[in-house]
């Protein structure tokens, strides 16, 4: 915490060094050197071309209509909610091309507009739709308020020259300055929130300070309400992400984070330069962008953790601007052009013309590169962590994401070690992601929906270990706020033996959990398998369940089961359960496989299950009157017992073309799962499959020195050496008993 104060001194003094002196306009993300470099090279930059004529024509087909500003009444995706949104889209786009081509038409529109939200703004109370979010005024709550103004203000910048200083009184003294009081004196606690919505807030005033040379306004916006250094928008640089760039609500919500991150930023750059912002925390913004990147599939979409809507991908507005800004202020990294084509469009920016150039310029670009990684969270990097495991090119990438984090502010889920599994392009095990319709009038406002909390955020919508049917924490998120998972080790390496693994101890009272998941690429295999080995340990007996949700058509079981065909019943009565149907029990004596059909390629899981165990089919749907829940399907084991290790494989296998007709290699290669050893020290599983398939695997369960050496001897005498925290042996079965 000292580096952080003597960082908030340091911007303070340089912020209060320097009096503002009479803008220039525009100040914010153009200025004259930018529209200059536009307006140069307009009509030979294809890309950026298109993007221009793309805004233009919009604006153009409604300059001589009326443009509606209602009194606003709806939730979002009703009307007024729409209206508004669109109203700021179409001001934004008419000052960009204002400040473009200089036609005067552009600049009256937006005066149109303006027009009728100073008389409407003043008049206007808190929003009848306003629930338990903080309200605001012309939307439903004030996040999107926040949004309208960032958009708006820059307009107004674009334009600021045009009007005459009683235009400029009275937007500012209507509209402007009081909807920026609004929200640093009515909404303290959210402007001072360390989240997406208090980044959201301040960086909307602090533009607006730019733009309307308020210094009071640009103060509490890097540093607070009181300016004192506890929010703002510097504290937020130092407490939403890791060091390494990881944003604490996952890789959905940072996308939604950078936009205002990078364009406070480089409003800040450019009215404020001697503040470095760009260089803060070893240059945080661009390890963010990164992150963010990196937490995406090759098909574009995040991997849905939290609070995720799974329809976001990397061509959203958000990540056009972030690249842009990182391409420009960050070394012109020629690998996010393969990004920039995909997304075909640029922002108005300096980076945007540069971006659109590079591609312009060059025939070919190298292509980004999505990487098996590791990420830290918390401020510090002391509070668990994110791991990504890949394998494959960009058109077919096996993908492995384990969330081993601290929870994630209020869009965290109660998901302790939980792992979500990509292939072909699309998701194989999926997390749940998010309860919502965005946007969707119908569906709650577009809000979270009920069921986002009763389902969505509960550890049973999540391929991890429920214990009791509880939720980790009991679902009490002020609980999980306090502790993390802990980092066990990682070793990618090696692209045909990556590992990563971490523990838990806190999530429930008196249960210890470690779960490592290893991807094993081996010649016996047309894609590499995923070993998930979960131990858990507890001096009390407890119900231990583990479920998977897999994407796919249901293809065949190694064993008989119990379906439920006239009559179904729910898993449970709360903590997410009430949402499962129950559609299929089974037991079985031994080791068992489930198979699966996704797109051309089957799955199976084969697991040590054992009499003691009961193997679920569940559906969620359950109790949901209002269909808010998508039907997917999961499989579930069941044990009740103080300790016990589950391991799954999961094993990619065949191919299936009904336009050729044909299907091969339909059933698992593994046949056998042994747990001959599972304690504090050690845990020590043997194998066995088709064509004298025999592996063994070894993990040290205290310590992960790499360094160290391990030797156990098994019950028939075989010692087993290895190096490392962990390690896997592969022979033939036939060799295995030559050496017996």
């Amino acid at each position: 915490m000292k580096k952080y104060s003597f960082l908030f001194f340091s911007f303070l003094f340089l912020s209060a060094s320097v009096v503002l002196a009479q803008s220039q306009h525009p100040n914010l993300i153009l200025n004259k050197q930018v529209i200059a470099e536009i307006q140069k090279n307009l009509g030979n930059v294809p890309l950026f071309d298109k993007t221009f004529a793309g805004i233009k024509s919009q604006v153009d087909g409604l300059l001589k209509q009326s443009i509606d500003v209602p009194v606003p009444v709806d939730p979002g995706g009703g009307y007024t909610h729409e209206r508004h949104k669109q109203n700021y889209e179409l001001m934004y786009n008419a000052g960009i091309l204002y400040s473009i081509t200089k036609d005067e038409k552009y600049a009256v529109f937006v005066k149109r507009i303006l027009d009728k939200y100073a008389v409407m703004y003043p008049a206007l109370k808190l929003h009848p739709q306003s629930k338990d979010q903080t309200p605001g005024r012309l939307f439903w709550q004030s996040l999107n308020e926040t949004v309208w103004l960032l958009h708006t203000i820059q307009a107004y910048d674009c334009i600021y020259d045009w009007f005459s200083k009683s235009d400029r009184d009275k937007y500012e003294t209507n509209i402007f300055l009081p909807m920026a009081k609004f929200f640093y004196e009515d909404s303290p606690h959210e402007f001072n929130l360390i989240h997406n919505h208090g980044t959201w807030m301040v960086a909307s005033v602090g533009m607006t300070g730019f733009v309307l040379n308020k210094q009071d306004l640009i103060d509490k916006a890097l540093y607070g309400t009181e300016k004192d250094g506890e929010g703002g928008f510097i504290a937020q640089l130092n407490q939403l992400f890791s060091p390494d760039g990881y944003y604490t609500e996952g890789g959905y919500y940072a996308r939604y984070a950078l936009w205002p991150f990078f364009l406070f930023a480089e409003s800040i750059q450019n009215n404020k330069p001697e503040l470095k912002i760009y260089e803060v925390r070893d240059q945080i913004l661009r390890k963010a962008f990164y992150s963010a990147l990196q937490m995406t599939y090759t098909n574009g979409e995040f991997m849905p953790i939290n609070d995720a809507l799974k329809e976001k991908t990397f061509l959203s507005a958000e990540l056009i601007y972030a690249l842009n800004f990182v391409y420009d202020r960050y070394g012109e990294d020629k690998s996010l052009l393969s990004i920039a084509r995909l997304q075909n469009k640029v922002s108005f920016s300096k980076g945007g013309i540069k971006v659109a150039q590079a591609i312009t310029e060059l025939t070919s670009v190298p292509k980004f590169k999505w990487e098996s990684i590791n990420f830290v969270d918390g401020p510090k990097g002391d509070e668990g962590g994110v791991s990504i495991l890949r394998w494959g090119s960009d058109n077919d990438l096996e993908s492995l994401l384990f969330k081993y984090s601290a929870h994630g502010l209020s869009h965290g889920h109660f998901d302790k070690l939980s792992f979500l599994f990509y292939d072909q392009g699309r998701e194989i095990i999926q997390d749940y992601g998010s309860a919502r319709f965005l946007n969707v009038e119908q569906k709650l406002g577009g809000r979270y929906l009920p069921e986002n909390k009763s389902f969505a955020m509960q550890t049973i919508a999540h391929n991890t270990l429920v214990v009791d049917e509880k939720s980790n924490f009991n679902g009490k998120r002020e609980q999980s706020e306090k502790f993390h998972s802990d980092y066990y080790f990682l070793s990618a390496d090696n692209s045909d033996l990556q590992i990563t693994s971490a523990t838990d101890s806190n999530a429930y009272d008196g249960v210890k959990m470690h779960r490592t998941l290893l991807m094993v690429n081996d010649p016996g295999f047309i894609r590499p398998v995923v070993l998930d080995v979960f131990q858990v340990n507890s001096e009390k007996s407890h119900q231990y369940d583990l479920p998977f949700y897999y994407m796919g058509h249901f293809i065949s079981t190694s064993y008989a089961y119990n379906p439920f065909i006239t009559e179904r019943k729910v898993l449970g009565k709360k903590n997410g359960y009430q949402h499962l149907w129950l559609e299929a029990e089974a037991k079985t004596n031994g080791t068992s496989a489930f198979t699966w059909l996704n797109g051309e390629r089957y799955y199976s899981i084969t697991a040590n299950t054992d009499s003691n165990t009961q193997i679920l089919f569940t559906q969620i749907g359950a109790n949901d009157p209002n269909f808010n829940l998508r039907n997917d399907h999961g499989i579930m084991f069941r044990v009740t017992a103080k300790n016990h290790t589950f391991v799954n494989i999961i094993e990619p296998h065949g191919d299936f073309n009904p336009t050729l007709e044909y299907s091969f290699n339909s059933y698992p290669a593994f046949e056998k799962i042994e747990v001959v050893r599972s304690d504090e020290q050690y845990t020590i599983v043997e194998i066995f499959g088709k064509n004298d398939l025999h592996w063994t695997f070894m993990i040290a369960n205290n310590n992960a020195d790499k360094y160290a050496t391990h030797t156990v001897a098994l019950s028939d005498g075989t010692k087993l050496t290895w190096h490392g925290p962990t390690s896997i042996n592969k022979k033939k079965e036939k060799e295995h008993e030559k050496r017996k």
